[in-house]
């Protein structure tokens, strides 16, 4: 049996789908999910985030709630370690997921994570019907970890516990390739931050992914400029974000030992690992480094410094604290990655290689180039609202193409 589902204009039905979703969990997709489905409600689509969550459950229980306006259904596993990138499918969630389709008819379904879900996501919206979307916000989907660090360029299983044989371990891993391999083929659209997460997506895929759009993502929380300007060739760092080892901070402690002279360093940001906190508090011994803890957007206008740096030793997928210190107009120093290129202007940018404290050293000593920087001028910023007027077009014009709805699959 099939029917065609009937697609009003301009209201349309919209599902994003993700792996947790505020009050919960409240990341950075998390509250890109929550602000893009704000501003499109606001131009009058129904908008339903369907998300995973920390908690043990049933998986055919589904929490209903709002949360600030939105209307959230929660699913939950009930399986050990769910976590674990070997075991990212579930087939009592992904009867719950097919169960919420049919019974909320999207006519897009948009999906930014499958961790705590399942890995058909996409193939199930697509089954049901709806025009499809995928987000690839990291490399979960052809590395099975989140995160690549820069210079890793090979093809290999994460970390796996003990108990699990080697053979095992490359049999899953190769099974989670090709699995996601076919679950991003099936989406109607492949969208990725920036262009270089798009091609490095690509070049480690286990086949052909087919055409990546790039929709940038929102900067959420605009800071003002600086309140007081940073002074060129001064010697005042800051940097911030969440604290964690991929993100280099431990480059910036050991070049500023290095490089001598009086040196000063502002973090803004918490370390959730307790054990890594007081490593970086160890390294920071002797030097004129504060940890101010958390922070909100508006604290960074109050910043007091004459560069901002970004020492991650990872592809990022985007970067939008380098968005932030092009607003505050300060001067920045950060690892050199491709993502970082594509949206920061080189007048006010010196590159340092990743993971190296040499490089960043003598850049530090290079008097005559850090002065030389120029404070950036405000960039043209993405807004929740000018990307959700993006997406908008893009569903629009894709979601009459979709296939008809099939509400006949027998649900266990």
């Amino acid at each position: 049996r099939r029917r065609t589902l009937a697609r009003p204009e301009p209201h349309m039905k919209i599902l994003f789908v993700l792996h947790g979703f505020p009050p919960e969990l409240r990341g950075g997709t998390e509250r890109t999910v929550e602000a893009l489905a704000r501003a499109m409600q606001a131009v009058g689509h129904d908008v339903v985030v369907v998300c995973g969550s920390l908690s043990v459950g049933a998986p055919n229980r589904v929490d209903e709630f709002e949360h600030n306006g939105v209307r959230v259904k929660r699913v939950h596993r009930d399986d050990l370690y769910f976590e674990s990138w070997f075991k990212t499918y579930h087939p009592g969630v992904s009867r719950t997921l097919h169960r919420i389709m049919l019974e909320e008819r999207p006519d897009v379904v948009h999906v930014h994570h499958w961790l705590r879900l399942t890995s058909d996501v996409a193939r199930i919206a697509r089954e049901c019907g709806a025009f499809t979307v995928v987000t690839t916000h990291d490399y979960f989907t052809v590395l099975a970890r989140v995160v690549r660090r820069f210079g890793d360029d090979e093809v290999r299983a994460p970390d796996s516990p003990s108990w699990m044989p080697p053979i095992e371990v490359d049999e899953a891993f190769a099974m989670h390739r090709r699995d996601f391999h076919d679950e991003l083929r099936a989406a109607h659209v492949r969208l990725a931050p920036s262009r270089s997460h798009a091609a490095g997506l690509a070049e480690l895929a286990h086949g052909d992914l087919g055409s990546m759009q790039v929709a940038v993502p929102p900067l959420l929380a605009v800071p003002d400029r600086l309140r007081t300007p940073p002074e060129p060739g001064g010697r005042r760092l800051v940097t911030w974000g969440s604290i964690y080892p991929d993100k280099g901070l431990e480059t910036v402690l050991d070049a500023m030992r290095a490089a001598g002279g009086e040196w000063r360093l502002q973090v803004l940001g918490e370390a959730h690992d307790p054990d890594y906190q007081s490593e970086i508090l160890n390294i920071a011994a002797g030097l004129d480094v504060e940890f101010t803890g958390a922070f909100e957007s508006g604290d960074l206008a109050g910043i007091e410094a004459d560069y901002a740096v970004f020492p991650s030793l990872c592809h990022e997928s985007y970067g939008l604290v380098v968005d932030e210190a092009q607003v505050l107009g300060l001067p920045t120093i950060a690892s050199d990655l491709p993502a970082y290129r594509e949206h920061t202007p080189e007048a006010s940018c010196l590159f340092v290689s990743p993971g190296e404290p040499s490089s960043l050293t003598l850049a530090l000593l290079d008097t005559d180039r850090l002065a030389a920087l120029s404070p950036p001028e405000p960039p043209r910023l993405q807004t929740a609202e000018t990307a959700a007027t993006e997406l908008l077009a893009r569903y629009e014009a894709g979601a009459s193409d979709a296939s008809s709805w099939v509400p006949d699959r027998e649900l266990e």
